[in-house]
Formats: C-alpha cells, sequence, structure tokens
C-alpha cells in the first residue's frame, strides 16, 4: 500500500491487490521437514559478513540461512527453524508463508531504505508494523526468540496470483 500509494501520487496507476509473490510458494512447494533449530537467523545479502552474525554461527541451536541459496534450499532451511529472525525482508516473507513465529532484525546499516520495504510489506498482509531488534554483542539468542512472535496474515492470496500476469487463471 506505501508503494502505492507513492505510485498514485505520481501519477501511475496502480490496483489495490498487494503481497509478495513468495507468499504463494507454500502452493508449490511444501516439504515435510522436522524443526531441528531453534532459531534460523537470515541475514540480509549485505550482512552475510557481519561480526554480529559471526557472533551467533557457532551456537549448536542456530542455524545461519543464506538468503543467497537455492530458493528450495532456503525454504527447507527456513522450514527447520522454529523461530526465524531477519534483516532480510524475505526471510521474514517465508517465515509468515510457512507460519513460522519470526522477528524484523537490525544488524547494520547496509540495508537500504530506512525500513521502508518492511513496513510496506507489513501493511500489504495486515502484519502490525514492528520496529526492528536491532543487534548487538550482547544480544543472546533468547533476546532474540522472545522478540519472536507468529503473525497471522491477512492476505487474499487467489487475488494475488489471478493479479500475476503470466499466470493462466482459469482455474478448474
Amino acid at each position: 500500500p506505501l508503494t502505492r500509494d507513492n505510485m498514485i501520487r505520481s501519477g501511475i496507476p496502480c490496483p489495490e491487490i498487494y503481497g509478495d509473490p513468495a507468499l504463494l510458494y507454500p502452493r508449490v512447494y511444501r516439504p515435510d521437514i522436522a524443526r531441528r533449530w531453534k532459531l534460523g537467523i537470515v541475514p540480509h545479502y549485505a550482512d552475510k559478513e557481519d561480526r554480529l552474525v559471526n557472533h551467533f554461527m557457532h551456537s549448536p541451536e542456530i542455524r545461519i540461512i543464506d538468503i543467497e541459496g537455492g530458493v528450495n534450499a532456503v525454504v527447507d532451511q527456513v522450514c527447520s527453524c522454529s523461530c526465524i529472525a531477519s534483516s532480510s525482508l524475505h526471510g521474514l516473507i517465508l517465515a509468515d508463508a510457512y507460519r513460522i513465529p519470526s522477528v524484523y532484525l537490525k544488524i547494520s546499516d547496509r540495508v537500504l531504505g530506512n525500513g521502508f520495504k518492511f513496513r510496506d510489506y507489513f501493511a500489504s498482509v495486515g502484519r502490525p508494523e514492528t520496529e526492528p531488534l536491532f543487534v548487538s554483542e550482547q544480544t543472546t539468542p533468547d533476546d532474540i526468540l522472545e522478540a519472536g512472535s507468529c503473525h497471522r496474515i491477512d492476505i487474499d492470496l487467489d487475488a494475488l496470483l489471478d493479479a500475476c500476469p503470466f499466470y493462466n487463471n482459469n482455474r478448474t
């Protein structure tokens, strides 16, 4: 809705259909994977090498997930976690799509846009807008887990799919 408002203010027509296409992925890929990890951390690609990510790397309860891995591999890893903490928007979107509790992290100032895309996504699915949990050297896995919650997204996935320009919506 925030992007739509910007488009309309610029004189560009834009329909009132919101949502990220990744929310549709469980319709085509539903892995049956046990929750092995207490926490999965999905750093934005700009945060992958951050010292704070490395701070959590050796914990036996935490899985660091590379958002740039193959799509199914990333989904498998996300689904193997009981909670997802992410500075990558798509880490949060996948957690929502697969109904895994999550928390929005800020690891660094390297993710551009001052949180606009996160606020836009949260508004598009009726997820409460939250400020990110700032990660520091003192942040513990329990701090992150306490901040995580399962967000019931409110979105018409059929309308999102029907709006897809390359999808044949002749359902039988």
